[in-house]
């Protein structure tokens, strides 16, 4: 467990528990219990690295409702999400999406190698959270599936979760998903950004996602960058930010219309083909089609 899970403290009474080239968790400590961000993939169990951590009761709350956040929801007794979310967390990826996603993992992993050396050389890019790891032993490919979960209740744009000396605000934040949210602790200034967030590609082009939608939620989070002390994201090589990016997520989303006909062809984290518009430190991707779009 621990060999799979990169466990780091960030600040008083937080950890990143991270999957490295997949995933990144959040742990967040108070006096009377614990809230973890997100529960992974659900290769490896989560709650023991978790438990090893603190011996306080966990609040899980879902970012969203994707499977690489919810993969191990199945471990802990209390599970939040926002309503939008709750009916999602019953139904299982289809095994072909799971598939096609180890699929691209493998070029993750071929590329990585390619270059492992060369880093260490030179770069000094990965370190022991971003350097891409080969699947867990006894971890099977042809039976991995995300184990369905039901929330013991739903959080909504303003919530507080106190977990004892410290308060969670809930920022509801749609647009990757129409269930995103964000979580801003009182006690270090954090922001939890989910996937409205990235340090690479953002993923705006999915079925449900919803531009306008992003571009309100990074507005709003822009706006209250003066009340953040740092960004923790959820993947890719750097999972903590400056405040300064939500100002330049927020500008790229404005003027996303302008942008467009910038974008690159490429693929995503399950090979759906899809068009990405490069920033100075992240990307969005939308939909191949919007590629020359208005």
């Amino acid at each position: 467990m621990a060999e799979w899970h990169r466990v780091s403290p960030v600040a008083n009474g937080v950890w990143s528990i991270t999957e490295a080239g997949h995933v990144t968790m959040w742990l967040i400590v108070g006096s009377e219990r614990a809230l973890l961000f997100d529960t992974g993939m659900g290769f490896v169990p989560v709650r023991p690295v978790v438990e090893a951590i603190t011996p306080l009761p966990i609040l899980v709350v879902n970012s969203h409702h994707h499977f690489d956040h919810i993969g191990g929801n199945h471990e802990f007794d209390e599970v939040v999400i926002h309503p939008y979310g709750a009916d999602r967390l019953a139904s299982t990826p289809p095994p072909s999406e799971l598939r096609d996603y180890l699929e691209q993992y493998d070029l993750v992993l071929d590329a990585a190698t390619s270059i492992r050396e060369l880093d260490r050389e030179l770069l000094h890019l990965f370190d022991s959270d971003s350097e891409p790891a080969a699947l867990p032993g006894g971890f099977d490919r042809d039976t991995w599936q995300i184990r369905p979960s039901r929330p013991r209740s739903t959080v909504a744009d303003g919530d507080r979760l106190d977990l004892g000396g410290r308060v969670l605000e809930v920022l509801y934040t749609p647009g990757h998903t129409p269930d995103g949210i964000c979580l801003h602790d009182s006690a270090t200034g954090i922001l939890f950004a989910g996937d409205t967030v990235n340090s690479g590609p953002i993923y705006a082009h999915e079925a449900d996602s919803n531009l306008a939608d992003f571009a309100a939620s990074t507005a709003r989070l822009a706006a209250v960058k003066d009340e953040v002390s740092l960004v923790a994201m959820s993947h890719f090589g750097r999972v903590i930010a400056p405040p300064y990016v939500l100002q330049s997520v927020a500008d790229a989303f404005a003027g996303i219309a302008d942008t467009r006909h910038h974008a690159r062809e490429t693929r995503d984290a399950v090979g759906c083909p899809v068009a990405e518009i490069e920033f100075d430190h992240f990307s969005i991707l939308v939909p191949a089609s919007d590629r020359t779009g208005p």
